[in-house]
């Protein structure tokens, strides 16, 4: 139960009790009820909040029951229901058997007046008793069919970003890349990332739109595990990802790329890469 409803059922069985004893002073003032001179509305109010204290103090162990041994369940069935039902007009009927002792206690009357006062607090307390009880239930009931939901879509949200980070994981293992060592971790690059590669001395310059990567291989290596997946070696120090060709300036001798980047070629490069547009060409 959150605590907006918290505060909203203390108000509500507040308002009760000061309904129940503005009720009760209406009555004696109208009807002329009071044998013994006039009954001051504080009087009244703290007697109905015993009533009220005692009518609590019976109902916590059949909320705490309803609240551990039913509503956490998955479903309820009829028979809990019926249990609890039970266990409201248990209480109710002990809160009033306890409320008629309180008052009979209190005016230090006999025992023997217990029948009239039950029978009297039955009419005046029992209905209630009996509604604010099923408020509570129902309370509760309701915060356990919110609290599954909320735990229920946490679940949901966790399944979905593990099952997302799982996927990535998996698309990364599944992409041809090129693993380059930063320090003291290792990246993958995949291969559809990589604009260009460039020769600089034992090492290669590995361009990607946003960022330039270094590794310890050599360009000619390179050309040969990487010409299946459309990287063509246009000059001695320069290697090609087809994907990002924008066109061939056959004036200039370079070729553009899709980024307005230009990169030289050789002769024998734009003999290779002639040949490989010629043969993808319809």
């Amino acid at each position: 139960m959150n605590r907006r409803t918290s505060i909203l059922l203390g108000a509500f069985i507040i308002g009760l009790i000061f309904f129940d004893a503005a009720q009760q002073k209406y009555y004696l003032d109208t009807f002329d009820l009071e044998p013994n001179g006039p009954v001051a509305f504080g009087e009244l109010l703290s007697n109905h909040l015993i009533r009220w204290l005692i009518w609590l103090v019976v109902s916590i162990p059949v909320l705490f029951f309803a609240w551990n041994k039913v509503f956490n369940k998955e479903r309820i069935s009829n028979k809990n229901w019926i249990v609890i039902g039970c266990l409201v007009l248990l209480s109710t009927l002990l809160s009033i058997t306890l409320v008629s002792l309180q008052s009979i206690f209190s005016q230090n009357l006999s025992l023997a007046a217990f029948s009239e006062f039950f029978q009297f607090f039955t009419y005046q307390k029992g209905l209630t008793f009996l509604m604010a009880s099923i408020l509570f239930i129902g309370l509760l009931y309701n915060h356990s069919k919110l609290k599954t939901i909320d735990e229920q879509s946490i679940e949901i949200k966790t399944l979905k970003k593990v099952t997302s980070d799982l996927q990535e994981v998996l698309s990364q293992e599944e992409k041809p890349h090129l693993n380059v060592k930063t320090g003291y971790k290792l990246k993958p690059i995949a291969l559809e990332d990589i604009v260009w590669i460039q020769s600089d001395d034992y090492c290669v310059k590995i361009h990607t739109a946003d960022k330039t990567f270094t590794l310890r291989q050599s360009l000619k290596a390179l050309e040969d595990k990487l010409a299946p997946f459309r990287f063509i070696r246009i000059h001695r120090s320069a290697l090609l990802n087809l994907n990002y060709l924008d066109q061939v300036n056959f004036d200039t001798a370079h070729v553009r790329l899709v980024n307005d980047h230009e990169i030289p070629y050789s002769k024998s490069g734009i003999k290779s890469l002639k040949e490989y547009m010629k043969n993808l060409s319809i």
